[in-house]
Parts: structure tokens; C-alpha cells; sequence
């Protein structure tokens, strides 16, 4: 029982919250009292539409971040819907400025169709396959890292961390063979500069990517509004208890959240 959906239901039934479930648990309508909530997929009905979107869009998330001063892995946008000629030149001149850079989906998730691309050949298969899927690609340069950090974060506090060690692939995605580990020394630096991310494009309940460098220094990777913890605990069932937690203070947060109110920050319980 370590799906998202489960958890939700586990949590309603203890909690005497009314959780209708439609498509097979994909879409799940809360009610608490007179408040309705939803939760579609892995996205969660306490985060506005615009931080949403923001957090899905690599290029957009990443200039918001970089306008702030806030350190991040940089996203140039690749777009198909703009002049070809113009376009495919401002991405040529990236490549070869950089040498060797990562292509990816501007609105990807779960590290598909994410490639490395060090010749120009590599670089345009990649382009032609991301655009025979999406209408948008993104661009970073390559950069070493030694390991990469996740942070769940709600509502102005980061409720828990863990890392992601590369395994044979060269990214730090579970789904893609790296593994996850819990943290044992100081990570204050790294849950700092994750809450101030997601409190720059103002979202309340997400999980921060961030990376730290082999340069040296951290950077964030990218901010996820659709919070996922499933591969976490096929490596790591014991932490069960933690992520129904993080759950349940989001669903906590959720219900008590009011269109009306200006302020999204909550006391919550100690884990």
C-alpha cells in the first residue's frame, strides 16, 4: 500500500474526512465539514494554478528563480512553435557554446526523454524525438554533480529530505536506477535553498530537486507540483510512516485552506 491513492483513503477513513474516488483513484474529491478539495493524479488542490504551471515549466521556473539571485540549474527554451530557421540557430549556438548540454521535454517528468547530447548529430536526434512528442524542448548545459537531494516542502516548511545516489546512468532519477538515501549529517543549507525556491514562485506543497555541484555549491534542479513518493519506498519501505505524514499534513492543510486568505503558512506537527 505505498500509492498516493492509498495513502489518501487510509488517512480519510482515520481521519472522518469523505474521500470519493473516480478513474480507478486518479481522481479523488475530499470533504471535510463544508470544504471540497481535490487531488488529480499526483497534483493537489492547495497550490494555485499559476505555481502549478510555473513548477512544470523548467524555463519559466528557472528565470523566476534566477531573476530572485537564487542558485539554479539553468533551462533555455527549445521551441518548435517559433521560426524554425531562428530557432534551430539560437539552439545550435547553444550547443556549440557549451559543448555538451542536456535535452529534454520543457514540460517533462520522471527523467523521460532526457538526453545527453555531446556532437551535433546527438543533438539533433534528440531535438526530432522530443518534437515528434512535445512542442516544446528545454536546454541546460551539462554540469557535474555528485549527488542530488530531494526536499517535500509544504506551506513554508520543508517536512522531510532524502538523497538520490547515480547509478549506472549518468541522471539522478529513482525511475532511472539511481538510489535513494537517508540523510545523516547537516543538510540545513540544502532545505534552505529549497523553501526559498518554492516560496519564489509561491507554491505550497511540492518536492525540490537540488543538486549539489561537483564545482562546488548547490543548485536547484527543478521544483515538482505533482508530489510523488512511490519508488522512494520500494527502495525504502520503512519509511512508510514519514511519507503517510507528509500526506496526511497536506491533506490537513488542504481542508483548512480558504480562497479568502492571504496567508498559506500553518503550524504543523513535529515528525
Amino acid at each position: 500500500m505505498n500509492n498516493q491513492s492509498d495513502f489518501v483513503r487510509e488517512i480519510c477513513a482515520e481521519e472522518n474526512i469523505l474521500c470519493e474516488i473516480f478513474s480507478h483513484g486518479y481522481v479523488m474529491r475530499l470533504t471535510k465539514d463544508d470544504r471540497v478539495r481535490h487531488i488529480f493524479g499526483s497534483y493537489w488542490d492547495i497550490n494555485s494554478a499559476a505555481a502549478d504551471r510555473i513548477a512544470c515549466d523548467k524555463t519559466a521556473c528557472f528565470l523566476l528563480l534566477s531573476n530572485s539571485g537564487i542558485p539554479a540549474v539553468s533551462h533555455e527554451l527549445f521551441s518548435s512553435r517559433c521560426d524554425e530557421k531562428d530557432a534551430w540557430a539560437r539552439a545550435e549556438a547553444f550547443f556549440y557554446a557549451h559543448k555538451k548540454i542536456v535535452v529534454k521535454p520543457n514540460t517533462g517528468t520522471k527523467g523521460m526523454d532526457v538526453f545527453l547530447c555531446e556532437t551535433p548529430v546527438d543533438f539533433e536526434t534528440a531535438a526530432f524525438k522530443i518534437f515528434a512528442k512535445y512542442s516544446d524542448a528545454a536546454l541546460s548545459p551539462f554540469v557535474e554533480i555528485e549527488r542530488e537531494y530531494r526536499v517535500f516542502f509544504l506551506c513554508g516548511q520543508a517536512l522531510f529530505a532524502y538523497g538520490k545516489e547515480r547509478g549506472d546512468s549518468w541522471q539522478h532519477n529513482l525511475s532511472r536506477g539511481a538510489e535513494a538515501f537517508e540523510i545523516t549529517g547537516d543538510c540545513d543549507a540544502i532545505i534552505n535553498l529549497a523553501i526559498r525556491a518554492a516560496d519564489c514562485i509561491g507554491i505550497n506543497f511540492a518536492s525540490v530537486d537540488v543538486a549539489v555541484l561537483s564545482c562546488g555549491g548547490l543548485a536547484v534542479m527543478e521544483i515538482n507540483s505533482g508530489v510523488q513518493a512511490r519508488i522512494l519506498l520500494e527502495q525504502l519501505p520503512h519509511l512508510r510512516p514519514t511519507v503517510k505524514k507528509i500526506y496526511a499534513e497536506a491533506i490537513h492543510a488542504m481542508l483548512l485552506y480558504a480562497e479568502s486568505e492571504t496567508s498559506t503558512k500553518f503550524s504543523f506537527r513535529s515528525f
